[in-house]
């Protein structure tokens, strides 16, 4: 029996890919590679280039190799001594960890971290990582989730308020895409006026100031009693 690789399949696993990679934060290669994968090719190229060619389905699915997920800092298990830099999408040994990057080492393992626990099935339903794997960051990943709660424990009830805002179609909506962006957004701030202040240093435009207050006028609203 025969099937054909449909151009509805084709841009499905495309969009399939785009969303693993951006769950699993692995580069977009990697992720149509995984996708090609499952339906049997070696890479996404060759799962491209065979669109509208006959595809020879076996009887009996071929058992494949589990694909082992690494996380930035994981020890590959193939080459002891060398580390997942996610990054840079290679296996590296310990001293390009010492090499600036775009985000900071510590910072970014951590943040991959989290999101995996998060959401763990986005990865094992394309491979596996295991539990407790060596990772070389081990300590600048605690040095980051250490900054990471103290940055929570800092944050003021309106800054909790306008996260839970981000969804909303409207110019506080907006705002609260732009506030929670912001790193240098004063979350400890629990007056209208330290904010209204940060907007004006930071050049931000007329609506943005209108949105502010209109947030801050919900945002009170629920605080009465």
């Amino acid at each position: 029996m025969q099937a054909a690789s449909s151009p509805a399949l084709i841009e499905q696993s495309r969009r399939n890919a785009k969303r693993l990679a951006k769950q699993a934060g692995i580069p977009l290669h990697q992720a149509q590679d995984q996708i090609a994968g499952q339906h049997g090719f070696g890479n996404w190229s060759q799962f491209v280039k065979r669109r509208n060619r006959p595809i020879a389905l076996p009887a009996i699915p071929a058992q494949r190799e589990p694909y082992r997920f690494y996380l930035h800092g994981d020890e590959s298990e193939k080459e002891p001594g060398h580390y997942y830099c996610a990054q840079c999408d290679l296996f590296m040994t310990p001293d390009h960890f010492d090499e600036s990057h775009r985000q900071p080492h510590g910072e970014y393992a951590f943040k991959a971290i989290e999101r995996f626990k998060r959401s763990p099935t986005d990865y094992t339903d394309y491979g596996y990582r295991p539990d407790n794997p060596r990772n070389l960051l081990t300590k600048a990943i605690e040095k980051a989730r250490r900054a990471y709660d103290a940055r929570e424990a800092s944050r003021s009830p309106f800054h909790r308020w306008i996260e839970q805002q981000k969804d909303r179609d409207d110019p506080v909506g907006d705002l609260a895409g732009d506030v929670m962006s912001d790193k240098e957004f004063p979350i400890r701030a629990n007056t209208l006026q330290t904010m209204q202040r940060y907007l004006s240093r930071a050049w931000a435009s007329q609506g943005a100031k209108d949105a502010l207050k209109r947030a801050w006028s919900e945002f009170a609203a629920m605080q009465r009693p």
